[in-house]
């Protein structure tokens, strides 16, 4: 199991309590899903029969706290491979160590498709003119490890049309931008930084572009998820906000 939230010392009632429920539902051959804080109880998942998924998220996971994102995962292959159906490239905003890109790109067996990915990323942690104080303490501090961007681009060696791009959202879109977005995913961690890169994004997301938002609906974000809430409703679109703690956003060119 895998939760936050509680004081750690309180994280063990948490984890005993939700065990006993675990033990019930199993009991009667019920199902139970109890990762990345996410508590559902008799869903089919039935993510976990396909096993292309499976096996790009084993293959790309690094421990136990990679794999625990198995649901938001899910979210972010099927909502790529649903802009296949879309004209357009791929853009992360946001990509740190390449787990969601990695599992993504090999879901998809990226190499093999006419478009580009491109990731962008500071590498460099939280830029303080595009965050606030309270997002900047919630950041995990692997954002700076000085080894990341290099790691990143030996991680996507063997995919020819995957770009890493190295510098601050959105300052960066004036060196590279693709001409036209079928699948976005944005994970900056700071509100400002996320809605100013969709002002710039704005005109290149095709029409049924696939708009994933990760943090959208973590309580610990809600900074972020205000200013998403705000952005999108200016714009003619609401978020669906999902269990996971994701957004999920299809374009449509009519609303805005």
């Amino acid at each position: 199991m895998s939760f936050y939230g509680p004081p750690r010392e309180q994280l063990g009632t948490v984890v005993s309590g939700l065990t006993q429920v675990e033990e019930i539902y199993q009991e009667h051959g019920l199902s139970t899903f109890m990762q990345d804080n996410l508590v559902a109880l008799m869903r089919n998942e039935h993510f976990v029969l396909d096993d292309s998924f499976v096996a790009a998220l084993l293959g790309n996971a690094d421990g136990d706290s990679d794999a625990s994102k198995i649901w938001r995962l899910h979210t972010c292959c099927w909502a790529a491979r649903s802009a296949l159906a879309v004209d357009g490239d791929f853009v992360e905003c946001g990509t740190y160590q390449g787990f969601y890109t990695g599992v993504i790109t090999q879901y998809l067996q990226f190499m093999h498709l006419p478009r580009q990915f491109y990731l962008y990323d500071s590498f460099a942690g939280l830029p303080e003119q595009w965050s606030t104080e309270m997002e900047r303490t919630q950041a995990n501090p692997g954002y700076e490890w000085d080894g990341v961007h290099q790691a990143v681009i030996d991680r996507f060696a063997v995919y020819p049309n995957v770009r890493v791009v190295k510098g601050i959202v959105p300052e960066v879109f004036d060196d590279v931008l693709p001409e036209r977005i079928a699948f976005l995913h944005m994970d900056l961690n700071a509100g400002a930084a996320e809605t100013a890169a969709l002002d710039r994004l704005l005109p290149l997301l095709s029409d049924g572009a696939m708009v994933v938002l990760d943090d959208f609906g973590r309580l610990e974000q809600r900074e972020l998820c205000k200013a998403h809430v705000d952005w999108w409703s200016a714009h003619g679109h609401s978020v669906l906000e999902l269990p996971t703690g994701q957004g999920l956003v299809t374009f449509r060119k009519s609303a805005v």
